[in-house]
């Protein structure tokens, strides 16, 4: 029997990384089957600040935490809920690292035990259309960052919305760590591996005596359609 969580949720599926020590799930889920009922179904109250929200921002929070209920579980934390901090940040159990993404369909979660093992940023973005390029690049990449992106062969808006994203997870991946905001051009990308879907980020900006200005991150990315997501451990 279908359920109203079954019908929202859909396609599970648990990966494991290289060279990561957590898990990351993924699903799909489909805003025309949400329905409230599905908060109660896995335990977790509407939290105050979407009490008045319109549905599509209930249904992405669900989804995320859903997945963060099915990771936790298996580390010792069977009825925690995940809330979000005064920063808005997902605050997440003692002893654990942990990150959330979704865009209109997909819903992503990644959890490992923190001491001592770093960050973990994830993110999945649609591809942005070549009219929303032209309009948002100078938010996003610095002068020479967008020459150096426009001289590769694969299409700027995809290269752009990859390095869109992989800051993103950047930024998820150190705040926990650094307590400092910065933004997308406090970071430049400085390489895409299209055959081994890698990245390389480097830092602009000094944000902690672990990271300093010149700091270089790796992390990895896939296309499905389009579907943009990155991933960076550190």
């Amino acid at each position: 029997m279908n359920t109203p969580l079954s019908t929202f949720i859909r396609d599970i599926e648990f990966l494991t990384l290289e060279n990561y020590p957590g898990r990351v799930a993924r699903c799909h889920f489909s805003l025309a089957d949400y329905r409230d009922d599905c908060f109660h179904e896995i335990g977790i109250i509407i939290p105050e600040h979407l009490v008045h929200a319109v549905p599509k921002r209930r249904a992405e929070y669900l989804a995320g935490r859903c997945l963060a209920q099915r990771l936790l579980a298996p580390l010792g934390f069977t009825d925690f809920i995940l809330l979000p901090g005064e920063d808005r940040a997902p605050q997440w159990p003692p002893g654990i690292a942990g990150a959330l993404s979704h865009n209109a369909h997909i819903a992503l979660c990644a959890v490992h035990g923190e001491p001592g093992q770093g960050g973990v940023g994830l993110d999945v973005e649609t591809l942005m259309s070549s009219v929303s390029v032209q309009e948002l690049w100078s938010n996003i990449v610095g002068v020479e960052e967008c020459d150096r992106l426009r001289c590769q062969p694969q299409a700027f808006n995809l290269l752009l919305t990859l390095t869109f994203s992989a800051k993103e997870s950047l930024f998820k991946a150190l705040y926990p760590q650094v307590r400092r905001y910065f933004d997308f051009l406090d970071a430049c990308i400085m390489a895409i591996d299209e055959q081994k879907r890698t990245f390389e980020l480097k830092l602009l900006k000094t944000l902690s005596q672990q990271y300093p200005a010149g700091y270089r991150f790796f992390g990895r990315y896939w296309v499905e359609g389009d579907d943009i997501t990155t991933f960076i451990y550190c």
